[in-house]
Parts: structure tokens; C-alpha cells; sequence
């Protein structure tokens, strides 16, 4: 049965959408959802709006940071040291909650693809990004000048090295925007 939008508040004080009551017939009053749904549509539209927000960047303190940047990947935190290969390489332990950060300062769409990810457990992704998704891989496309992170735990997946590259600037070999993973295993002690 369609009811009719009756306001408590008189139109001299100001009516709002918070009074909003639909008049049911018989003189039942039941409160509308739309002063809700008014307000929820908007928060939940802003929520995607952006990349990384200030509280989800200090919340989760990156392991790596990957900068995207004259079409290149330069790793500007957790650099694997004394790197002997061309391409930037980072490692990461298995086990425990990773959060990697892609940064893209170029003028240009570039993605972040490896194998890695469709073996990572719980992944989650913050800040505004596209799935990618190829035969043998899973990764995220970052705007220009957006910023995602990647949250996920990585299980003893058998290997110890991935390859990760930008499907759009590094699939053949020679290309600039590929890299190296390396999984790290904690040996048992000798005690």
C-alpha cells in the first residue's frame, strides 16, 4: 500500500528529512528509511573517492613501498639488499600480515601483477584500484598519482622467488617495469 510523506516539524521551524514519517492509513505513522538511505548513499559513495586516506596509511605501516615513476618501479622501502639483478627487487617472509603500497607519480595508468597474489591469503585492497587478471596472474591497475596498498598473508606456497611486472609497460623481458619477489623462510634453530 503507497503511504504519503507526512512531517512532524511545522514548515515555519524547518522541515528535515530526520522527521520524515509515512502515514500508513488509519492514522498509522511508521518512520521512512529514505532520511537513511539520504544519508547513507553519500558515505558509502565517498568511501571509493581518492586513494589511501591519512588513517589507513598510519594504521598499516608498509613493509615495501613501490613507487610507479618514469615508467619504472623503484623501491623505496624494503629493497632487497645488494640487488645483483637489473630490475627492482624486494623480499617478503612467509606467514605474516604484509602490506606492500604502490604509489603511481607518473602521468599514466600502470598495474601491479605477479603470481604471488592469487596464492596470497585474506587480500585485501585499499584505496582505488582495478583487478587485473591474467592466466597466470592477479594484480591491480593504479591511476596516475593514486596510491593502493595490499594487504595479505603469504603461505608456504613451495617457491621462493616471483616475478611481478606492469601488464600494460613490462610484459616482454626487456621491458622497465618488471621485478623480482623473493619469499623468505624462517630456518629452525639449532638449538
Amino acid at each position: 500500500m503507497a503511504g504519503t510523506i507526512q512531517w512532524l516539524d511545522k514548515p515555519e521551524t524547518g522541515s528535515s528529512p530526520r522527521n520524515a514519517f509515512v502515514k500508513k492509513g488509519r492514522g498509522e505513522h511508521v518512520q521512512s528509511r529514505w532520511p537513511l538511505t539520504a544519508l547513507v548513499i553519500p558515505l558509502v559513495l565517498g568511501l571509493g573517492i581518492g586513494g589511501i586516506s591519512l588513517a589507513e596509511e598510519s594504521l598499516y605501516d608498509p613493509d615495501v613501498v613501490l613507487v610507479m615513476k618514469d615508467k619504472g618501479f623503484h623501491v623505496t622501502k624494503g629493497a632487497q639488499p645488494g640487488n645483483p639483478l637489473r630490475n627492482p627487487a624486494f623480499s617478503l617472509p612467509v606467514g605474516r600480515d604484509l602490506v606492500i603500497q604502490l604509489n603511481n607519480e607518473d602521468e599514466v595508468a600502470h598495474e601491479f601483477v605477479s603470481p604471488l597474489l592469487m596464492k596470497a591469503e585474506d587480500l585485501q585492497i585499499s584505496g582505488r584500484a582495478t583487478l587485473v587478471y591474467t592466466l597466470t596472474a592477479f594484480g591491480v591497475r593504479v591511476e596516475p598519482h593514486d596510491s593502493v596498498m595490499l594487504r595479505f598473508d603469504i603461505p608456504d606456497v613451495g617457491f621462493d622467488q616471483f616475478h611481478f611486472w606492469c601488464n600494460i609497460h613490462g610484459k616482454l623481458l626487456g621491458d622497465t617495469m618488471r621485478g623480482e619477489i623473493f619469499i623468505l623462510t624462517a630456518k629452525p634453530s639449532s638449538k
